[in-house]
């Protein structure tokens, strides 16, 4: 198999910098009400306009939820404000009724848009609107652009605003999200990117009889190539990840959800630091190397 490039991902974990305000939050606590604070660096949400829900939080970006009879309520956790360049693994036990979204959700600001990356969702296939601007791949998906109009509540009180979507063609619940793609297919469509309010995996219900939701996610960020460059790379290739400290052993790669990867051709050196890796007919992803107890 050709391998062709080195890369090294530097990650940290939802680094950016977070708004202070809100309630600190810690591991186990139960949300049942409007709320907006901060469990460790990551930002937490809960909004709702009717009906009643528990968004129950769990170790870094994780958090369950339920809800019942609901108008619109929104479940979220990521970080504030992000950038174009987080990447998102996740993996998520999800059993909507009636209308519900599973997806990548955040803000941007001048211009004022709301946007949405959908993953899955319940009964109704978002957005309303059927004039797609364009289609994208990316991660082993196909995914359908959109654009369209809103006036209600937003980060900036009760206004006009724009919403952007990307509106995976079929249904999943556990994959990596490069948000740098979507972005950029984003602007490709001729819709500008503002700047950034918001970067949360979002778990959403409009006129929703009930449903629960129970998500792991991890939230990285700054693909580095060892030559120092940054950029995209190609997820149809696979790399070898060589370890900038000369440590040889040979090493079990496991995603940021504690998954053992299977199906590498060859053993991987491992590193001190994280690496993103793509492998044909596989996911791509944030990964970590283990050295093999022998």
């Amino acid at each position: 198999m050709r391998l062709n490039h080195i890369l090294v991902l530097v990650i940290s974990l939802c680094s950016a910098s977070v708004f202070g305000w809100g309630q600190n939050y810690n591991v186990g606590d139960v949300i049942s009400n409007n709320a907006s604070g901060t469990q460790g660096d990551y930002h937490v949400e809960y909004w709702k306009d009717g009906g009643s829900g528990t968004m129950t939080l769990g170790e870094g970006c994780n958090f369950s939820c339920q809800w019942g009879q609901v108008n619109n309520i929104l479940f979220r956790k990521g970080v504030r404000p992000g950038s174009r360049d987080e990447v998102i693994v996740y993996d998520a036990d999800y059993n909507p009724q009636g209308n519900s979204y599973l997806s990548i959700y955040g803000w941007f600001e001048d211009p004022l848009v709301e946007y949405y990356i959908i993953e899955s969702w319940g009964s109704w296939k978002p957005p309303n609107d059927k004039r797609s601007k364009g289609t994208f791949s990316s991660d082993g998906g196909t995914y359908d652009i959109y654009q369209n109009s809103r006036t209600g509540a937003s980060i900036k009180g009760n206004t006009t605003f724009q919403q952007y979507w990307s509106v995976r063609q079929q249904k999943t619940t556990s994959g990596t999200i490069t948000c740098a793609n979507h972005f950029k297919a984003w602007e490709n469509a001729g819709m500008k990117i503002g700047r950034f309010y918001e970067v949360s995996f979002n778990v959403e219900a409009y006129q929703s009889p009930g449903g629960q939701a129970n998500v792991n996610v991890s939230i990285g960020s700054g693909v580095v190539h060892t030559d120092g460059t940054t950029g995209d790379f190609n997820r149809s290739e696979m790399y070898r990840i060589t370890s900038p400290i000369n440590i040889f052993t040979p090493a079990t790669m496991y995603n940021a959800l504690g998954r053992k990867l299977t199906g590498m051709s060859d053993r991987v050196v491992p590193c001190k630091h994280s690496v993103l890796i793509g492998i044909p007919n596989k996911a791509g992803g944030v990964y970590f190397s283990i050295p093999e107890q022998r």
